[in-house]
């Protein structure tokens, strides 16, 4: 059986050392599906039962979900990094051309 892969770019692991830049998330699917008359009509009728309805509408509340979208994706590439970043560079601040202040230490 070979798996279906999907990512979710910049939602996986946090990079070392830089916690603001992220990796991808990757979906492994591995779903075996019976092969044809192999359900009895009993069977089919349970699963329908217990299974949701594909044209089911689902109420949730916008502000407390966040909607992502899945890419195809290869897993050669994983864990090989996929966190895009700007090279070397500390994290980058908002106050670009502000004087850096050093905290006094004691």
């Amino acid at each position: 059986m070979m798996p279906f892969v999907k990512t979710i770019p910049g939602e996986g692991m946090p990079s070392l050392g830089n916690p603001f830049v992220k990796g991808n998330l990757y979906i492994i699917f591995r779903v075996t599906f019976p092969n044809d008359n192999e359900l009895s009509a009993e069977q089919i009728k349970v699963l329908k039962e217990i299974l949701p309805d594909p044209e089911m509408e689902v109420e949730y509340n916008e502000d407390e979900v966040e909607e992502v979208h899945m890419t195809p994706a290869d897993l050669r590439h994983f864990g090989k990094g996929g966190a895009e970043t700007s090279g070397n560079a500390e994290y980058d601040s908002d106050d670009e051309g502000a004087d850096r202040v050093q905290c006094q230490q004691s």
